[in-house]
């Protein structure tokens, strides 16, 4: 709802709070700054505001209503080369363009505009000069070169939050829609002109006349300028030819005249109301546009009928979907259109048609479809019902069958847009089904036993290895021979995780893992007796337990899918990904209470019991996709099978690439930590403890998160937004190197850690079938494996010759580059748990 008096209550007071503070720092700082630096500031600041002039002259009008100029790179420029009173003013009078005040813009816009430009950069510039970064410095510290992407950050946010509350206020829309459409599809814009503006603020580092060069800079930002109109322009036409293919089908019946435009409009209005993300929503808006393609198949005597169709002629008139199907699918970029436009007219209790699906199994464009398809045809006259009902009557009549037709989450959000769009006064209907909980999930008795069975037994595994290091280093004295006990327990992962595969596919994996867990605990006993009569053996033990542990864990994930029901997956990975975090936490801290108060003996025997008591669980568990004979297992052509496998599907090779680069660059922190802790942070052993505490702590919320943000998000965007996450963490605690800071951010590090940890193993379990998922599970233990010794291995040396922030910086900074790289690709960026159809892509083309 929009409120004009509040709208030009809050323009003016952004015209106020920007000027006005423009004029106090010109009067607190400029008389200073004019007599030291006169010549260098005046044409300085000439010259960028000519630059500012120029570039936000013509404005563009984006698709979501957003202006947008080239101005970012002279005031980028404009920002680290001059003091902030002059920034200020360069970005409040160098952004006024053609329009005239009182004549074609309003006096509060005008004012708003230049307050609004005069805070967006006079802030960061002021918060530079408070933390000691004066602008244009001659030989500037690696530090202000790290601070300006963080700058840019604060320039963009400051920018996007004006902007929106302006036209949230003006148009009564929603602040954080109008946030996102701010932004939307100009991240290559606010990462290019950064990067123009500082070739500006290198020339002008220069004396003059060298110094006028920079308006060569104006070129290219010209050529930028137009090739975005280009992408306006052509942007522009392929939206509109989605809604001209339309019209073929809508031009045989004038009836059903802009049908299909409306379909699409509201439906992208519903995918956003329900959060989902830009290219889904534009997805779905092209499938709502697009959904009776397949009509130009139909004959007009069909399709025109005004009488009740014979039984014969509806069947015809059933083939719509596959027809149009099947066009879009001779496309590879419509192939999820396609697939919309296939089961739009499927019901949620699997009574539509073509397929049958039924809930979940539907995609959720279709089912967004086709709730806005029965919308719009029941509030427009049509040849078989010349009558038509009312939006109120219509949101009613879908609310009731909402649950049997409809996805009632999809009605939900229909119902919010028929409330504001047409002020209907709608009676609170039953809520829409809550989504699957984890007391839902714990119901499942064969998952309870497995989960508890697995909590229990990774608390015993942590008693292993502090029993572990505390035992070699007290015989020993010598910290190489307790490395070397370490990797006696990670090497059996690299050396057998592809064998490993098979035998987890080719044989009951109940069975696998019950053997496992007695080998375990059988060779777990021996240990700390072995530690007195023979120190090489302890390895040997070591060895052949983490053998075991290489059969268990790919067979442990594998199983899962097989235990609950698919949307209950996530949910149980996220309980089994949480318990594994808190027994991280536990398991380590009991361990050092009972080697303090006893020795390290009753460590190994805390752990040989949990292996018993996790094979004594999974012995109410029953695989039961491996109740068949057991096979003859093929090791070489097996591991050949998985590989290619992994090789062949886009979403596991792009999953398996990121995984191992996300694990080289975590393990380059993993041992810095602790150099960190001691060496830069001062904080000593209990502070190293804390550290550690506090990102187990983050990585149990994050698992417990990951289900909720997976409900809303794309698990791929989850992925690499997750490994953005703790690689920035590891940046910010590297660069700021206080204690504080560290636990906060790495806080923030655990939970992004999970994250990126439960939507990637759900996507894996999801995206191999269950004859082959142990080798799918097992290739991504060797690579994580494999990547996170690599990373451990560089990691001594990087600390020797860069010191230890430097190393974590590094490590971030590469985790931040291989998340921005990973949404280059496609089959990444999109990867999801949506169940897809029964019928391929292959199989619609054939069928049309």
């Amino acid at each position: 709802m929009a409120r004009p008096r509040l709208f030009t209550v809050y323009a003016l007071t952004v015209a106020l709070v920007g000027l006005g503070l423009a004029v106090v720092t010109t009067v607190l700082q400029a008389p200073h700054d004019l007599h030291s630096f006169r010549d260098d500031i005046v044409t300085r600041g000439l010259i960028l505001l000519i630059l500012t002039f120029l570039s936000s002259f013509a404005p563009m009008k984006t698709r979501y209503g957003a202006s947008l100029t080239v101005g970012l790179a002279p005031l980028f420029g404009a920002l680290l080369t001059l003091p902030p009173w002059a920034v200020m003013w360069v970005a409040a009078l160098g952004t006024m363009d053609e329009r005239i005040p009182g004549k074609t813009i309003p006096w509060n816009r005008f004012l708003f505009s230049r307050g609004m430009f005069a805070l967006v950069y006079g802030l960061p510039s002021l918060g530079l000069m408070a933390l000691g970064f004066p602008a244009a410095p001659g030989n500037p510290e690696p530090t202000w070169y790290l601070i300006q992407p963080f700058v840019i950050v604060l320039i963009v946010a400051l920018n996007d939050g004006l902007v929106a509350a302006f036209f949230s206020l003006l148009q009564g829309s929603s602040f954080w829609h109008l946030a996102k459409n701010t932004v939307a599809g100009s991240w290559l814009t606010y990462i290019a002109l950064p990067v123009v503006g500082y070739l500006i603020y290198q020339f002008l580092l220069f004396p003059m006349p060298q110094r006028l060069g920079v308006f060569l800079l104006y070129g290219p930002l010209l050529v930028y300028r137009a090739s975005l109109q280009k992408q306006n322009r052509l942007d522009q036409w392929l939206r509109d030819s989605f809604i001209m293919q339309s019209r073929v089908v809508d031009k045989r019946d004038g009836q059903t005249f802009g049908h299909s435009q409306r379909v699409g409009e509201m439906c992208e209005t519903v995918a956003r109301m329900m959060h989902l993300s830009e290219d889904a929503c534009n997805t779905i808006r092209v499938g709502g546009i697009l959904h009776d393609l397949g009509k130009i198949a139909i004959p007009d005597s069909i399709l025109l009928k005004p009488g009740k169709l014979t039984p014969e002629e509806y069947e015809i008139i059933k083939t719509h979907p596959t027809e149009g199907a099947a066009i879009l699918a001779e496309h590879p970029e419509q192939r999820d259109v396609a697939l919309i436009v296939m089961h739009h007219h499927e019901r949620w209790d699997g009574a539509g048609y073509p397929v049958g699906l039924k809930g979940e199994e539907i995609p959720l464009g279709s089912r967004i479809v086709n709730a806005c398809d029965a919308f719009d045809t029941i509030t427009q006259a049509r040849v078989f019902r010349p009558t038509v009902k009312t939006p109120a009557e219509a949101i009613r009549e879908l609310r009731q069958l909402a649950g049997t037709w409809y996805d009632a989450a999809v009605i939900t959000a229909m119902e919010e847009i028929v409330r504001s769009r047409w002020g209907v006064d709608i009676p609170t209907g039953p809520a829409a089904p809550p989504g699957p909980t984890y007391r839902e999930v714990l119901k499942i008795v064969p998952f309870r036993r497995f989960w508890i069975g697995q909590a229990v037994s990774y608390f015993g595994d942590m008693m292993n290895t502090t029993g572990l290091a505390i035992m070699l280093l007290v015989i020993s004295h010598s910290a190489s021979v307790v490395a070397l006990g370490l990797i006696a327990k990670a090497v059996p992962t690299i050396l057998f995780g592809l064998v490993a595969g098979p035998i987890v596919d080719r044989f009951n994996r109940q069975r696998v893992m019950i053997l496992a867990d007695v080998a375990r605990a059988v060779l777990t006993v021996m240990i700390p007796f072995m530690a007195l009569a023979w120190l090489p053996g302890v390895f040997i033990l070591v060895f052949m337990v983490a053998t075991a542990s290489t059969f268990f864990n790919p067979a442990k994930q594998a199983i899962i899918p097989n235990l609950v029901p698919a949307p209950l997956l996530v949910k149980a990975n996220s309980l089994v990904t949480s318990s594994e975090r808190t027994m991280e936490l536990l398991g380590f801290s009991v361990a050092g209470l009972i080697a303090a108060a006893v020795n390290w003996t009753p460590l190994f025997m805390v752990d040989a019991a949990t292996y018993i008591f996790s094979a004594i669980t999974l012995l109410g568990i029953s695989d039961v996709l491996r109740r068949a004979a057991e096979r003859q297992v093929r090791i070489v052509d097996d591991i050949v099978a998985g590989l290619r496998f992994v090789a062949r599907s886009p979403t596991l090779r792009s999953t398996m690439t990121l995984t191992t680069m996300a694990a080289l660059f975590m393990g380059m922190t993993f041992p810095t930590l602790v150099v960190l802790a001691y060496q830069n942070l001062n904080a000593g052993a209990s502070g190293y403890g804390f550290l550690e505490a506090v990102i187990g702590a983050g990585a149990i919320v994050g698992a417990l998160a990951a289900p909720q943000l997976m409900s809303r998000y794309r698990a791929g965007v989850l992925i690499l937004l997750g490994v953005a996450g703790f690689g920035l963490s590891y940046a910010l605690t590297g660069f700021l190197q206080n204690f504080g800071a560290a636990l906060i951010f790495l806080f923030a590090c655990g939970a992004a850690s999970t994250v990126y940890l439960v939507p990637l193993i759900s996507v894996t379990q999801r995206e191999a079938p269950d004859y082959i998922r142990g080798r799918v599970m097992s290739s991504r233990f060797l690579l994580a494996q494999a990547g996170l010794l690599g990373g451990m291995a560089l990691a001594g040396p990087l600390n020797d010759r860069l010191g230890a922030p430097l190393v974590f910086m590094a490590a971030g900074i590469l985790l931040v580059c291989a998340a921005l790289v990973g949404f280059g690709f496609r089959n990444l960026r999109n990867a999801s748990l949506r169940q897809e159809a029964t019928i391929t892509v292959a199989k619609l083309t054939a069928s049309g």
